[in-house]
């Protein structure tokens, strides 16, 4: 997930600089898209604090102990709830790279409009 973000971060770096650009629609198109996934991933994470089940199995210490292995596979290290949050800041990048790649465009396209204007005033 590392080299996704570290991609994305990159991508959005090239279109404020005016390298990437997107079409305004479609980067409209995707920046819902994104913003619609993280309500999903979101919503997601908040619901997996509450798969917690380490008193489900009983009090003998074998059953507290299984019940530790579902609790840590839902909100522990590497559990579902962290690689969501990694998914959530993926998608986030994405969709912060589609707003800039359409901005870019819009400016880059006012832009030329202005020169080619004042290249025509001047004839």
């Amino acid at each position: 997930m590392r080299n996704q973000q570290t991609l994305f971060t990159q991508l959005v770096q090239e279109a404020e600089s005016g390298c990437l650009f997107l079409e305004p629609d479609a980067a409209a198109t995707c920046t819902q898209a994104c913003a619609n996934f993280l309500d999903v991933l979101i919503d997601l994470r908040h619901r997996a604090n509450t798969l917690l089940c380490k008193e489900a199995f009983g009090h003998l210490p074998s059953a507290q102990a299984l019940g530790q292995k579902f609790d840590d596979k839902a909100i522990g290290p590497g559990g579902f709830a962290e690689v969501l949050q990694q998914h959530i800041d993926t998608v986030t990048r994405m969709k912060t790279l589609f707003e800039t790649a359409g901005r870019a465009y819009v400016e880059t396209d006012a832009e030329t409009r202005d020169r080619l204007a004042a290249v025509a005033s001047e004839r």
